[in-house]
């Protein structure tokens, strides 16, 4: 309860309706309860109070955490002049000894307390009307964030000022919930914002062009095209097979260049269904589209200033390659269910695994996008043409995961050989899932080669099987020779050339593996030693598809 100081007998004794009090809670509630903007919905509150409850004046002060000086921030019935003079020290006059002592203090006149310093000089003298002054806490706990303070003229009598303190100590402990929830957030931002910079600090150490493993002749010719092209702004296309790292070049061309500090903004369009792709790249307006139930910003928009990276972008249905053309040549679109342009600065790095060259003429890709595109083409070698990378890319993996898993693995040299020799459809990407693998299924510190997938074990050598137990002839089929060697005219069984053989090999693999899982893609995976998506690709590239669904 508010102690009254000072108080003589009044003339009337009139008070706010009770339905008015409730109502303005609630509408403060619902203010401090519905917005971010702190500053907004407190000035909201202070005029609620003068609307509702009839206030003259009202003003919320707080103290500068440096100075510890408290100053009125928020304020409804002064003007920013008198705002700008009203700053306190602790204990001082009616403001710092509410703050001091954390309670409330009710002047029925207050041109009649002399601690009252009138530092707004707002509050005349000449008129005869009693000017009446409350100067509540705003509390958390035993910890007090601020004042608030509200006058009336002419608002005088016992119950009606006690009405009047407990309505504002209630509005009071609403602002101090308010403002302990806004500290906790602006602490989360705060923290979030440092691990961002820890982050991209982390990112851009991590794919600088010099920190990517390969040191085969190919991959220095990728990464000087790398370093030639990162400080232009012109789009880049990378070409190569599924695996072989070409997001890890694309953040190395962001990163080498001058919008490093910028967003980089990975997109798999192959990943995406065709009915979200369109809104997923350029937005969509509030009620496009069925649950489309607020404004969303598209990830052109996103990466503005920086980079975005279109990955798989063979993948891209016609109708949504015409947009993305009009982006490449003007830098502009318009996001779904709106006609007003949007443009965008921003780089574009593309990738596919596809033979978008076949495509343009299959007439399932746009010609006029596909040169658009195709300004700085660089091409990934597959695993298999630079093995001198393999080991490098083992010990980097070794490296990362035995520090993930806290483990000391390494792999024997048979192991090593056996890796050597292998084909690695699955390139990079089927490396480095091999290296995690055999790091967190190691009984012991050593890999040895029997604990390697049957696919790597199998591939070569005198007494090599196929997956069924099958024996294969190495006078006839030797994968190991066939990956290590290069292209050439020599011919395998019935005069095929090599290339044509290993390739019949591998689709009679697959399919023989598809056959004995069942065609559930997840088994074959498993038998095959390759992922599921390496699966799905072989099926799609070599024409395979389940029996059951012709």
């Amino acid at each position: 309860m508010a102690r009254i100081i000072r108080y003589n007998p009044p003339v009337t004794d009139f008070r706010v309706p009770e339905k008015a009090e409730i109502a303005a809670i609630h509408e403060v509630a619902k203010i401090l309860t519905s917005t971010q903007n702190l500053d907004r919905a407190l000035g909201t509150t202070l005029r609620t109070l003068q609307s509702f409850l009839g206030f003259d004046r009202a003003a919320i002060f707080r103290p500068d955490e440096a100075t510890r000086e408290i100053r009125m921030e928020i304020a409804a019935g002064y003007t920013a002049e008198q705002r700008g003079r009203s700053r306190y020290v602790w204990g001082e006059g009616i403001v710092g000894k509410t703050m001091k002592t954390g309670s409330p203090i009710v002047l029925p006149d207050v041109r009649k307390e002399p601690t009252f310093l009138d530092k707004t000089r707002a509050h005349g003298k000449s008129s005869a009307a009693p000017l009446s002054y409350l100067s509540v806490p705003i509390r958390i706990g035993s910890e007090t964030l601020g004042v608030l303070t509200a006058e009336r003229i002419g608002r005088v009598g016992t119950q009606a000022l006690e009405s009047d303190a407990r309505i504002l100590n209630v509005v009071g402990c609403f602002i101090g919930q308010t403002l302990k929830l806004h500290r906790a957030i602006e602490r989360l931002q705060e923290e979030f914002q440092r691990q961002r910079q820890e982050f991209e600090k982390t990112i851009r150490k991590t794919y600088r062009i010099e920190n990517i493993v390969g040191q085969s002749k190919r991959m220095q010719e990728v990464f000087a095209a790398v370093t030639s092209v990162a400080a232009s702004r012109a789009t880049v296309l990378l070409r190569g097979e599924s695996g072989t790292g070409k997001e890890m070049i694309a953040r190395a061309i962001h990163q080498g260049g001058p919008r490093a500090e910028r967003p980089f903004v990975a997109v798999n369009c192959a990943a995406l269904p065709e009915t979200l792709l369109e809104s997923e790249l350029f937005g969509h307006k509030r009620g496009a589209f069925t649950g489309a139930v607020e404004e969303r910003k598209g990830r052109f928009e996103e990466a503005a200033g920086g980079t975005i990276f279109l990955d798989e972008i063979g993948d891209i249905p016609l109708p949504t390659q015409v947009k993305l053309l009009r982006v490449l040549q003007e830098r502009k679109f318009e996001r779904l269910g709106e006609n007003r342009p949007v443009s965008v600065d921003v780089r574009i790095i593309a990738a596919t695994n596809a033979d978008l060259e076949r495509m343009v003429a299959a007439g399932t890709f746009r010609e006029d996008l596909y040169y658009r595109l195709n300004v700085i083409p660089v091409y990934l070698p597959p695993l298999r043409d630079r093995r001198e990378d393999i080991l490098p890319l083992t010990e980097h993996f070794l490296e990362r995961f035995n520090r993930e898993h806290g483990k000391n693995v390494v792999f024997t040299k048979e192991a090593l050989d056996l890796l050597l020799e292998y084909r690695w459809t699955g390139n990079v990407r089927e490396l480095e899932n091999l290296v995690e693998r055999a790091v967190v299924m190691a009984k012991s510190s050593t890999v040895p080669s029997q604990d390697l997938p049957r696919a790597i074990r199998v591939s070569s050598g005198p007494h090599a099987i196929g997956l069924y137990g099958q024996p294969i002839d190495p006078r006839t089929f030797s994968v190991a020779s066939a990956a290590t060697e290069p292209d050439s005219p020599d011919h395998g069984r019935e005069g095929k050339p090599r290339s044509a053989y290993l390739k019949e090999m591998e689709i009679e693999e697959l399919r023989r593996a598809l056959e004995g899982a069942g065609w559930v893609i997840a088994r074959a995976a498993k038998l095959l030693g390759w992922t599921p998506r390496q699966v799905a690709y072989k099926m799609k590239k070599y024409g395979l598809s389940s029996p059951w669904k012709k």
